[in-house]
Formats: structure tokens, C-alpha cells, sequence
């Protein structure tokens, strides 16, 4: 009896950098037909061939954009895997294509799902930038709203783990927070927390020192009551 057949695998990356992986092998890409991927990959449903062409080649005629394009499509080739979809005159990402980005946001909403078990990678992909270094107008929204998401669930899942008393996890969860935004004291509230709890109070005003000369620094504030409400103690005691 034959085994059944397993279909190659294809993966586009977009956390931390581009990337295609078809059958566990990375395949390079020009850079015009990463753009062309990347986009389609973000949306959900199929796009028009007028819209990607316009919103790839901005400052060619409609004309020279639509021969980009079909350039860019000729050329993204993978045997046995259409990468993409075309019907209608619209484009869309294959359907048996995975996209790490989509897992990452499928991830980041089911954090605010109580007693859900976060995935073993949360905190690494939730700790992954979408695309860093491009800067492209269609894409700079699309980066601002998963920074802001993913900060969110970061700190969701920080809290989470603190209360369950995985203390390990919450500090991972926390510092990614802090280094995605060196700014934001609610992660730097939780991480002087944690250490409190952990018996470190040398570790929490170091937490705290730090946070607030940076603030004082960039941003000419001070840190909230909140916070200082939490070290008070230990600074009248110096």
C-alpha cells in the first residue's frame, strides 16, 4: 500500500524580514515580485490587477504599470505551488500558501480571549516587526497597526502570565514589550512588578531609574503615579 502523497509546503514570511519557503527550501525573489507578494499577502481577499499595478508602479502611466505587473507575475514560478491566483481580472495570494503574518494576528486576537493557551512562539512572533525596513506608502499603515497590536497582546499576555505565576514568560512577554517601545511604562510597570514579586527590589528601582531617565530625556516627563507608587518605598529608603 502507498503512502499518501504529502504536498510541498509553501511559506511567506513577512515578520522580521521577507522570505519564501516552498518544500522547506528558501527561494530568492526579485525584489518587484516581493513587493507583488507582500501585498497580496496582507489581503485577505483578491485585489484587481488595476489597483495592485497603481499601487506598485505609482509614477508609471497605467499602461506601463499593467506590463510591470505581468512581468512580475511571469516571472513567480514555483512548480507544483501558483504562488498566485488570478480570476476576474483580480489577483490573489494562492490558496495553499501559508503567510506567518496572518498566523501572528490570528495569534494576537485570541490573546484577549480569556483561559485561551497562548501558542508555544507568542512571544516571538508577537516580537517580530512586519517588514522591517520597507517604506512604502501602502504598507506604512499596515506596519503602525500591527505594532500597536502586537504591543497590545504583549502586554496581555505579560499580565497573564504573571497572574498564573509563570514568571519566566511574563518577563519575556514584558521585556520584548519595552524593547519593541523603550517609552511605554505599562510594560516597564509590569516588569518592576514582576521583580518586586521575584524579591528584587535592587533590579525593580534599576527598572524604574532607567525608565525614568529616558522619559525625562526624550519626552521632558515624568513617570506616572502609578509607577512611582510602586518604588516609593524603596526610594525613601536611599
Amino acid at each position: 500500500m502507498s503512502e499518501p502523497r504529502v504536498e510541498p509546503r509553501t511559506t511567506i514570511h513577512l515578520l522580521d524580514g521577507f522570505g519564501l519557503d516552498h518544500d522547506r527550501t528558501r527561494v530568492h525573489v526579485l525584489p518587484g515580485a516581493r513587493k507583488l507578494l507582500a501585498l497580496l499577502a496582507l489581503r485577505e481577499t483578491p485585489v484587481s490587477r488595476a489597483v495592485v499595478a497603481a499601487v506598485l508602479w505609482p509614477e508609471a502611466t497605467a499602461r506601463r504599470a499593467a506590463a510591470c505587473l505581468r512581468s512580475t507575475l511571469w516571472r513567480l514560478a514555483v512548480p507544483g505551488a501558483p504562488l498566485v491566483e488570478t480570476a476576474d481580472d483580480t489577483l490573489r495570494l494562492g490558496a495553499g500558501v501559508e503567510v506567518d503574518f496572518r498566523h501572528a494576528c490570528r495569534l494576537a486576537d485570541s490573546v484577549a480571549v480569556a483561559g485561551r493557551v497562548p501558542d508555544a512562539r507568542a512571544v516571538a512572533l508577537l516580537n517580530a516587526d512586519l517588514l522591517p525596513g520597507w517604506d512604502h506608502p501602502w504598507l506604512s499603515a499596515e506596519q503602525e497597526w500591527w505594532r500597536e497590536a502586537r504591543l497590545r497582546a504583549l502586554e496581555v499576555l505579560g499580565e497573564r502570565f504573571r497572574c498564573a505565576g509563570d514568571r519566566h514568560r511574563a518577563h519575556q512577554a514584558a521585556q520584548a514589550a519595552v524593547r519593541s517601545d523603550p517609552l511605554r511604562e505599562s510594560a516597564h510597570r509590569t516588569l518592576v512588578e514582576l521583580h518586586l514579586a521575584e524579591g528584587n527590589p535592587a533590579q525593580a528601582l534599576r527598572q524604574y531609574t532607567a525608565y525614568r531617565v529616558r522619559l525625562r530625556s526624550e519626552l521632558g516627563l515624568e513617570p506616572s503615579p502609578e509607577i512611582h507608587r510602586l518604588v516609593r518605598p524603596l526610594l525613601e529608603k536611599r
